[in-house]
């Protein structure tokens, strides 16, 4: 008997002999998951023979568009199995289809009606001893090992370390290599310059592709991406997608997680994560639109990591501090204080005694001077950076580092310096406090020309 189509041999003509393997490997996993029986692949002398031991193919089912699957399948729009067919055809593989007693062989031939060439399927019945005990469906069709390996990769079901796959959390199916979308184990389409794979499920996403697997729904796709992310807890994805935002060339820093998918137990990690890749504790992040803050970030010692103002929002929410507010934080007011009649030596003292008489004839009046042996604990400088001075403007006081005191020319500067702090209320690398402290040199020079 033959079954005459009307496909032509040009359908599909962008598909590959491992696209029509594609097809028939689909074919034969979601037999096997729907009806939960066994099935083997077998690759001999340049043959390979998908065997599985379902209920097998009724008649309906070669015709175009016929699909019974479930909804967590992998095919589903009833083509697949009939494009692969076609594909075999045309190309010249002899391809044979064994279930429910018959034989059905795809080939390429001349219809007076259409006058074109089309598809026809011959079917042969098997011969009878074989037929009553014949179980499931077995295809078989000639192809290189290379073609038959090009297929099995579209399916997270062959995917293993022998090839480079990685699980990085299987939980929230995130893998290596980067870069693919899967939907349901197949692999739907490509997302350039993404640090992961993604593996997702139709029944949460809906239909996110095509037949041919090649185009995507790519707001459905980041969606769901920005939960996976959002939920993983693996370090080694947060770390990487960090490293990332400091780069700013990944799909993921693209697409953005808005913070409130960052679930609670996770933002520790992610702030973790940024001080890791950051190589330091004293990292931040931008102030909002204020250049000022981060200007006085940097002089205070600290590291401000550039990045999208998105992602700024994003690790401002997990506990990442900015520079606004590492700049106006409260000062602790645990410290040791230097009694200077008692514990300081004579050089000390005169240099102290000096600094002071100086600013206040050429400036004003430091007020009160407090001296500490460390200022760590009261200033808000970055961990790695020695303070040396500091100026409280609540309590209208100086503080000196003791060890300051040694050296003249460097008392008077740091004392100069958090005396124009004092009567400015300006801080660091503001235009406000470069004026006040080159006024006091005008001065200097104006008080010396009036003599």
């Amino acid at each position: 008997m033959k079954i005459t189509t009307s496909i032509s041999p040009n359908y599909v003509k962008n598909w590959t002999v491992e696209k029509a393997i594609r097809e028939i490997l689909q074919n034969w996993l979601d037999t096997r998951k729907e009806f939960g029986c066994k099935g083997k692949i077998r690759y001999k002398d340049g043959i390979t023979t998908a065997k599985d031991f379902g209920p097998g193919l009724e008649p309906r089912h070669l015709a175009l568009g016929i699909s019974e699957k479930g909804g967590d399948a992998i095919g589903k729009y009833g083509e697949g199995l009939k494009l692969a067919m076609l594909v075999m055809a045309r190309e010249g593989r002899e391809m044979q289809i064994r279930s429910n007693g018959n034989i059905i062989t795809p080939t390429i031939e001349y219809h007076e009606t259409f006058q074109t060439e089309v598809m026809v399927l011959n079917i042969e019945p098997m011969e009878p001893h074989v037929a009553t005990t014949y179980k499931g469906t077995s295809i078989q069709f000639p192809c290189t090992k290379k073609e038959l390996e090009e297929g099995k990769n579209y399916f997270e079901y062959f995917l293993s370390p022998k090839n480079g796959f990685e699980w990085l959390d299987k939980n929230h199916r995130i893998s290596l290599p980067g870069g693919y979308i899967y939907v349901n184990g197949a692999k739907v389409g490509r997302i350039p310059k993404a640090d992961f794979s993604y593996h997702l499920y139709e029944k949460e996403t809906g239909d996110i592709g095509n037949r041919d697997r090649e185009v995507m729904d790519h707001e459905k796709v980041q969606n769901e991406v920005r939960k996976i992310i959002g939920e993983t807890s693996s370090r080694t994805v947060i770390e990487k997608i960090v490293q990332s935002i400091f780069q700013d060339n990944s799909w993921e820093v693209k697409i953005g997680i808005p913070p409130e998918m960052i679930q609670e137990n996770n933002k520790k990690l992610w702030k973790r994560a940024f001080y890791e890749i950051a190589e330091t504790k004293d990292a931040v992040i931008p102030s909002w639109m204020n250049y000022e803050d981060d200007d006085q970030a940097r002089y205070l010692g600290y590291k401000v990591i550039n990045m999208d103002y998105g992602w700024q929002n994003t690790l401002r929410k997990v506990g990442v501090p900015d520079t606004h507010t590492v700049t106006n934080k409260s000062s602790k007011k645990s410290f040791k204080k230097v009694k200077p009649n008692k514990e300081l030596t004579e050089e000390e003292k005169n240099n102290f005694r000096t600094a002071k008489k100086l600013v206040k004839k050429y400036y004003n009046d430091p007020g009160k001077i407090i001296i500490s042996e460390s200022l760590e604990k009261i200033g808000n400088s970055a961990s790695s950076v020695i303070t040396y001075g500091l100026c409280d403007n609540q309590k209208q006081c100086i503080y000196l580092k003791k060890s300051v005191l040694k050296d003249l020319n460097l008392t008077i500067h740091i004392l100069l310096h958090e005396t124009v702090h004092k009567y400015s209320g300006a801080k660091d690398c503001t235009t406000e406090f470069e004026k006040a402290l080159t006024d006091v040199a005008v001065n200097m020079m104006l008080t010396r020309v009036r003599k």
